[in-house]
């Protein structure tokens, strides 16, 4: 029941294990099972105790298993330890920084390296470290839960598998208003091509900035990329399916900055981005030309191949392993590092249908209007808006990497509802 009343975060109790194995999300919250007492790690790295959680899941630690051990990390990338016999935090993670896990019923309790339990007490030191294991060292772990969603899993899949969608995230509500920005800043109207872009828009509007900062996704950055992210850019495209397959003769390939960016060899590191694809609008077999695939590593398995430093041929055998990409409107793919893409597949598809079924037509006797004629009627109808899908891209990267547009001074930044969401927008685009 703790912290069951907070809008934008909530705690769940973590499921026991089954078959014997110890069965722990990757985010959860420390409570004591006799005092109302969370274990937290503070910004500065301090150990100290709470009688809630914040709002914004920041208090929450990512679990990680060593066989029967388990380490907890804050999301500002410290570890709980217990090296001297007190209870700190370290940056690294070595045999202190580790807690052989014991269930007491549904419960647990962390025996430290040197045999000691972790404990806590309503006075200083608040966390402690005590020879047996009594009331006051057993633990409930709660998960943490955003708008109904697990978060712990979707960091568990995205760390497994490199990518995961978290479907009807964004109201449609949210989604009139973000289509309406993005067409106010001219991301929807497609003339003469097969797409229109528009890039930098969290420095452009609220609803944008809200976006960027939306707190299941910074939780799920900040723990996979780094505590001291940075946002690379935010991008809305919006496609004509309709052009692609008509007006197109063959199909690109892209990948998001810094990755775009680099010249020979790469970047030897397929972890270094985080890219959050919103989608505006359902992409469905339809009205999707859109397409992915995970890039092959290269050079001794340590650079991902890129498609600009790629030959057509290597090119070519890439996106034969490519998946059609489809999503419904208001949900979110995450995935990390260049994944190629592309929304220019199945380019002149609607000429190739037509060769085949002119070949039927001819053989069967059927009558057919001329070539001219139809090609004529293709380029003066009108464009078909239930072909042209919108989404967006939120590329959040390493502290290292320089962002694909320089920062945007602070006192130029959109005003926001909130003080949280400000500050944390102002932290992801740090000043030169």
């Amino acid at each position: 029941q703790a912290a069951s009343h907070q809008p934008a975060a909530h705690v769940e109790v973590v499921p026991m294990a089954r078959r014997g194995q110890i069965s722990i999300d990757r985010i959860v919250a420390l409570r004591s099972s006799v005092l109302p007492l969370y274990v937290l790690i503070r910004p500065d790295g301090t150990a100290t105790t709470a009688d809630e959680v914040s709002e914004d899941g920041c208090d929450f630690l990512t679990t990680k298993m060593h066989g029967d051990q388990i380490s907890f990390c804050s999301i500002w990338g410290n570890y709980l330890s217990s090296e001297g016999g007190q209870v700190g935090t370290r940056r690294y993670c070595g045999a202190d920084e580790r807690f052989t896990v014991e269930k007491v019923d549904t419960q647990y309790t962390f025996r430290s390296r040197s045999g000691r339990y972790l404990s806590v007490m309503d006075r200083a030191p608040y966390v402690t470290l005590a020879e047996t294991n009594g009331d006051t060292e057993i633990f409930q772990l709660f998960s943490l839960m955003m708008d109904g969603i697990n978060v712990g899993k979707q960091l568990e899949v995205l760390e497994r598998s490199g990518m995961v969608t978290v479907p009807n995230l964004v109201t449609e509500e949210q989604l009139d208003e973000l289509r309406a920005a993005t067409a106010e800043h001219g991301g929807s109207s497609i003339a003469g091509g097969h797409e229109v872009r528009a890039a930098n828009l969290a420095c452009k509007a609220k609803v944008f900035a809200d976006l960027a900062v939306h707190p299941l996704v910074m939780q799920l950055a900040k723990r996979t990329v780094s505590a001291r992210l940075k946002l690379s850019d935010m991008e809305s495209c919006r496609t004509d399916a309709d052009f692609v397959r008509k007006e197109l003769e063959a199909t690109t390939w892209n990948v998001v900055h810094p990755y775009s960016s680099v010249e020979y060899p790469g970047l030897a590191d397929a972890t270094a981005s985080l890219t959050a694809m919103w989608f505006f609008d359902t992409l469905d077999e339809a009205n999707s030309t859109w397409a992915w695939t995970k890039p092959p590593l290269t050079d001794g398995a340590y650079f991902p191949q890129l498609p600009h430093l790629s030959s057509i041929e290597q090119i070519e055998a890439v996106g034969r392993s490519a998946r059609p990409l489809s999503a419904s409107s208001g949900s979110v793919w995450l995935y990390r590092g260049p994944v190629w893409l592309s929304n220019n597949v199945g380019a002149a598809s609607f000429w190739k249908d037509y060769d085949a079924q002119t070949r039927y037509k001819h053989l069967s006797g059927q009558k057919e209007q001329t070539f001219r004629a139809l090609t004529d009627a293709q380029r003066t109808s009108q464009q078909k808006q239930e072909l042209c899908p919108t989404l967006v891209q939120t590329t959040y990267i390493r502290e290292y990497l320089a962002p694909r547009f320089p920062p945007v001074p602070h006192g130029e930044l959109p005003a926001l509802g909130g003080e949280t969401h400000r500050r944390q927008l102002e932290l992801l685009m740090p000043p030169l």
